[in-house]
């Protein structure tokens, strides 16, 4: 049993727990652990943990028109694809982390998307149902009682480079693959990151939705990065 700290406003808390040896061990072959937290009303809330090893390869990858059809750059699309229809996936991308899955050593996903946590749970059943291997979220964090609401129409840049650039620091041996969309920041984010950890970024793959040119990627070099239409055209590139 470990105690944790109180929750924010937004039910969401920060700490640090060290695990013996015999509790890590029981994590499955995926390198999950789930747990059990228990609040004061004795409410139970089920949930896991990544054991991501030091070394092999993660790939982080955004969400909106990355693997999942929104239509962000039609705003009525793009409200009906998240709140009114069902969910519908990228043709092929399901595919591309499977294969993924299997030929990268130690490979593990991390979705870092600018949608609201409360898309949490729907998210992680449409993307457990359909085939994705198991990921880490990291989606921003907002409240409608309070000033964190006008979060959801920051800058995405900045937000990604807050969430991206401590998964790469707290694994300075692993190698990364970045997978995004041309719709809204996803091109400058990337370069950015592939600037500042040349040495970790192995590839970095842009679904382009809007006809982006190779300006977009500037300074990042040819062969480190490349667009698609659907996951189809990746399926060369794992190795």
């Amino acid at each position: 049993v470990h105690r944790l700290p109180r929750s924010r406003k937004d039910g969401h808390f920060i700490g640090n727990l060290t695990l013996h040896d015999d509790e890590v061990y029981f994590a499955n072959k995926n390198g999950i652990l789930h747990y059990e937290a228990v609040d004061g009303d004795k409410r139970v809330f089920s949930g896991a943990v990544h054991i991501v090893p030091p070394t092999g390869t993660s790939i982080i990858s955004d969400i909106d028109d990355t693997v999942k059809i929104t239509n962000y750059l039609d705003r009525k699309e793009f409200y009906k694809n998240t709140f009114l229809r069902e969910f519908r996936e990228v043709p092929g991308m399901k595919e591309v982390f499977q294969k993924s899955k299997s030929r990268y050593e130690n490979c593990f996903f991390h979705f870092v998307s600018a949608s609201p946590y409360q898309l949490f749970e729907e998210l992680s059943t449409f993307f457990d149902k359909i085939g994705f291997p198991p990921a880490t979220y990291h989606l921003k964090r907002i409240r409608v009682k309070d000033k964190t609401l006008l979060q959801l129409f920051a800058d995405p840049k900045d937000y990604k480079l807050r969430q991206i650039v401590p998964i790469i620091d707290t694994y300075p041996q692993r190698k990364f693959i970045l997978v995004g969309d041309s719709g809204e920041k996803d091109c400058e984010v990337y370069s950015e990151i592939y600037k500042r950890y040349p040495d970790q970024i192995e590839k970095i793959w842009i679904r382009n939705v809007n006809e982006a040119n190779a300006t977009r990627m500037e300074g990042v070099h040819p062969d480190k990065w490349r667009y698609f239409n659907d996951g189809y055209d990746l399926m060369d590139e794992i190795s």
